[in-house]
């Protein structure tokens, strides 16, 4: 036995021989759609309180909810002022990015 045997064989991933070849997921239209809505989702969700950091598309995706929201008149009056400060943040983030004078 050489002292070369006593060390323990290192495996790294340039190692083609012990590499397990993955096949790529492949989703069809519709899967890719709903992970995109449920993305959207997310980052509409996640943006709240950050308003000033989020993209111009979920920015414009929480307004449509909220102004949505407002038309519909069918929840309570704490929610609605809520879903109105909702609105105001993210119009206060969209009319500062942009520099729009109003």
């Amino acid at each position: 036995m050489s002292a070369g045997d006593s060390q323990p064989k290192t495996v790294t991933r340039d190692d083609a021989r012990d590499a397990v070849a993955v096949a790529p997921v492949v989703l069809t239209a519709a899967e890719r759609q709903r992970a995109y809505r449920r993305r959207r989702r997310r980052a509409a969700i996640e943006a709240i309180g950050h308003e000033n950091a989020a993209s111009r598309v979920t920015l414009l995706t929480m307004l449509g909810h909220d102004l949505a929201a407002l038309e519909a008149r069918t929840a309570p009056e704490h929610m609605m002022r809520a879903t109105r400060n909702s609105a105001k943040r993210v119009l206060n983030a969209i009319v500062t990015r942009y520099g729009i004078e109003l």
